[in-house]
């Protein structure tokens, strides 16, 4: 395990401050960024320390790009807001800045969220007023506006109310927007195309679809997920779900076509249901889906947090959850749930959820798992060798401080190194990298029972 790393800090303009990160009891070697260093607003104006970070990608390169300072986040923020990338070399470089003009109206871009990275392009969501904008740049081009406001909406003679957040693979954007909020609330989901400029929907909720029985889809994933492979979301049949009971929700998506006619490969005849609802969940004991967080897709596998609810369970995460993947020859398979003894604590607990936001990568699936007490864990699962990693969890300190909660992206994982942002007990935070380890974990299940189901 390292134990040493040496950081620089860019600040006016040169490399000027170095710290060592000493005697990690973890995997959690090198730290990247973190609260105690400032980021430089103006030439002239001295630097502000960070407040906090969000969703670390990690390029081959070992460069890190994340959200600094998001004024929703604990901390709230008011300054620095922004999309930056820590060098390997110590090197901070910004981004996008929340002063920045927005490409469409001019005004300051504020809040920025949703930060969505292929390592060639990136896409982010501009967050006041519920979604005014998504804003991209692609191959180190300059910004340029992918959905707002300002931008009609196909199929509709009025622009968009509302813009979601939104993926990106190479030329092609997809995201989740509302053409009409009011009287009657239409969402969809839209594919942007960089090199014309042009957007095409794929689907919304006035619709029929002809895979689920012409009815129409409901509830659609407002992170949608795009690779070279898939492009995949969830969502529930229209109508399910009576306001107490959560609609039950599947997982849908287009297969994607090296060299494909785009409006042919996405044309609404040929998605597929990926994961229907009511299918036994693996190793569940017979449980049926009924929750399909959000999928992530990469190099053909996917991932998803799913779960079945109990009678009476209102919640959109029921308590029996699982981590499923769907591997490249189509089948579904759940490395660990619910029902799975936490392998770390030897206390004979089990893991109590899952975070329901997963990365993927490198054919591994990255996710957080829960236990008693606020209690958070990292864990790896390798998917070619069936094998369970541990990273890091809340009983370990780091810097001699207490972790209390991690984050992950969707893309954080490159050869053995992982890259975090965690979260301590005394609120400052930052962006780490961890080294996976070289033994597997092994974990075990209980026997399954099988909670009584809801019919709805």
């Amino acid at each position: 395990m390292k134990t040493c790393f040496l950081i620089t800090t860019f600040l006016s303009g040169g490399l000027v401050s170095a710290i060592e990160l000493n005697n990690a009891d973890t995997e959690v070697d090198t730290v990247v960024i973190d609260t105690t260093y400032g980021v430089q607003l103006t030439q002239a104006a001295a630097p502000i320390p960070f407040k906090n970070f969000r969703y670390p990608f990690l390029d081959e390169s070992e460069n890190v790009t994340f959200i600094g300072n998001d004024p929703y986040l604990y901390g709230q923020a008011k300054q620095g807001n922004g999309i930056y990338r820590s060098y390997a070399d110590g090197r901070i470089e910004s981004l996008v800045s929340q002063d920045d003009p927005s490409p469409d109206d001019g005004k300051p871009i504020g809040a920025i969220m949703g930060l969505r990275t292929d390592f060639k392009s990136f896409v982010f969501h501009r967050g006041y007023d519920a979604g005014t904008g998504i804003y991209g740049s692609f191959d180190g081009g300059p910004l340029v506006t992918v959905a707002s406001r300002s931008t009609k909406a196909p199929g509709y003679s009025t622009n968009f109310d509302w813009v979601w957040y939104a993926d990106v693979c190479e030329d092609l954007v997809v995201f989740n927007g509302t053409p009409k909020a009011e009287p009657d609330w239409i969402n969809g989901l839209y594919l942007y195309r960089h090199s014309s400029g042009q957007t095409t929907r794929l689907l919304d909720t006035t619709q029929t679809v002809s895979v689920v029985g012409n009815s129409r889809l409901g509830n659609l994933s407002y992170q949608p997920r795009i690779d070279a492979t898939w492009l995949v979301f969830s969502a529930s049949r229209q109508g399910d779900g009576d306001g107490k009971i959560p609609p039950k929700k599947g997982i849908f998506g287009w297969p994607v076509t090296d060299g494909g006619n785009l409006d042919g490969m996405f044309a609404l005849d040929r998605l597929q249901v990926l994961a229907p609802v009511g299918m036994e969940i693996p190793e569940s004991g017979g449980l049926p889906l009924t929750s399909a967080s959000n999928p992530m897709t990469s190099n053909g596998l996917m991932a998803v947090v799913a779960g079945s609810h109990a009678l009476g369970e209102d919640e959109e995460l029921p308590k029996w959850q699982a981590i499923c993947i769907r591997t490249t020859d189509g089948v579904w398979h759940n490395p660990v749930d619910t029902n799975t003894v936490n392998p770390i604590l030897k206390d004979g607990s089990y893991f109590t959820g899952f975070s329901k936001w997963v990365g993927m990568q490198d054919g591994k699936v990255i996710f957080l798992a829960d236990g008693p007490n606020n209690y958070q864990a990292v864990y790896i699962y390798d998917v070619a060798s069936d094998s369970l990693y541990f990273i890091a969890d809340t009983n370990v300190r780091i810097g001699d401080k207490k972790v209390v909660s991690f984050e992950h992206s969707g893309h954080p994982l490159v050869g053995k190194r992982l890259a975090l942002m965690i979260r301590f007990s005394d609120a400052s935070s930052g962006e780490y990298l961890a080294t996976l380890p070289k033994l597997p974990t092994k974990a075990f299940r209980k026997k399954a029972s099988v909670p009584a189901i809801t019919e709805h």
